[in-house]
């Protein structure tokens, strides 16, 4: 028996997927590369293009590295209505996990023990799944008989592992998007939102030695953040009848998501902090991190699609604000040495394999 907080979590996403396919419109676009292959970047636009082209990346490979579309549209502007409506988070945000709070707690407590964190993650049969699967995986499994104990599984894993699946596990759910025009957003923004967590991790316990749980949080909701946008996207589209431009829906995605992650922050309680890292003109030890774990992983990704090298995507890393090249190398050999994996309601396991 599925808990409560995850059946309302179903059926919202059921409630939101559209019964009619929306069409996607024809883009005619150059196959270009610009600042990903060689061109110059100005330090303070880094971010900012890379989180671009991987928004375009999970639309359209052909939109990266194009200039950003200019005008509106109907589509476009009924989008932005239905956002800035005062009644939009209400209606459409997704409710927060009911062992969220718990969760968060505990996995902050030096002092909770395997067995504390064990009995919370078995009041939910999609984290003890996935828990028990991770264990027994060739990362973390040490002996022949398999790890059948979920005291055990807490304790091999080690309390960052625990973090990552009970953070992953817990949202990814919401994160997918029934999205027929753009077959591969789904994938592309999941796998992005995982490794952006973990690279803004591991900026935050080494280099800002900030809240690195609070830092995987950050990836996380601004992945979600972007998988609302589109799904409000559809929803319009379908209600006109309309084609969904991908260079329009790039756009929505480029000043949409951050705002709507705040929203999902408020809206489930995160810590302070994690709201005003999502701020647009945020500053500070978290912002930094979800700054250049963002970026990291938007790299990554990119270079494993073929949209730029490692050494050109590295020197794109390194202009950022807090990146010291030591620990940086570190995070890119950590992010991108490894698959991504994902993980599906019923706790399958899938990879892309990693770039050599």
């Amino acid at each position: 028996m599925r808990p409560v907080w995850w059946q309302a979590m179903t059926a919202w996403l059921a409630g939101r997927r559209a019964t009619t396919p929306v069409r996607r419109a024809e883009s005619h676009v150059r196959p270009a590369a610009g600042p990903l292959q060689g061109e110059p970047l100005a330090a303070g636009d880094v971010a900012a293009h890379l989180q671009r082209s991987l928004h375009a990346l999970a639309l359209s490979p052909h939109l990266v590295g194009e200039p950003a579309g200019e005008g509106s549209s109907p589509l476009a502007e009924a989008v932005d209505r239905a956002l800035q409506d005062r009644d939009w988070a209400t209606r459409q945000l997704p409710r927060r996990p009911q062992l969220l709070p718990q969760l968060i707690q505990t996995v902050n407590d030096d002092a909770a023990s395997a067995r504390v964190m064990a009995a919370i993650i078995g009041q939910d049969p999609v984290l003890t799944g996935n828990l028990l699967r991770i264990a027994n995986s060739p990362a973390y499994k040490v002996h022949e008989r398999p790890v059948e104990s979920l005291q055990r599984a807490v304790t091999l894993v080690g309390t960052e592992g625990v973090r990552q699946i009970i953070s992953a596990v817990l949202v990814q759910p919401v994160m997918q998007v029934q999205c027929d025009v753009f077959p591969q957003f789904s994938t592309i923004i999941w796998e992005h939102a995982l490794l952006a967590s973990r690279a803004a991790a591991d900026h935050a316990r080494t280099v800002t030695f900030g809240d690195a749980f609070a830092a995987q949080w950050l990836g996380l909701v601004q992945g979600l953040g972007a998988a609302l946008v589109m799904r409000q996207v559809l929803q319009e589209a379908q209600v006109r009848g309309s084609t969904v431009d991908a260079a329009l829906a790039l756009d929505l995605l480029q000043r949409w998501s951050l705002p709507l992650a705040q929203r999902v922050a408020a809206a489930w309680d995160l810590p302070e902090p994690v709201h005003q890292a999502l701020a647009a003109d945020a500053q500070g030890p978290l912002a930094d991190s979800l700054r250049l774990g963002s970026a990291a992983a938007a790299a990554s990704l990119l270079c494993r699609h073929g949209h730029g090298s490692q050494v050109r995507m590295q020197a794109l890393l390194e202009q950022l604000p807090s990146a010291p090249p030591h620990a940086l190398r570190w995070i890119w050999r950590r992010l991108h040495g490894r698959a991504v994996e994902t993980l599906d309601e019923a706790g399958a396991e899938g990879s892309e394999a990693p770039v050599p």
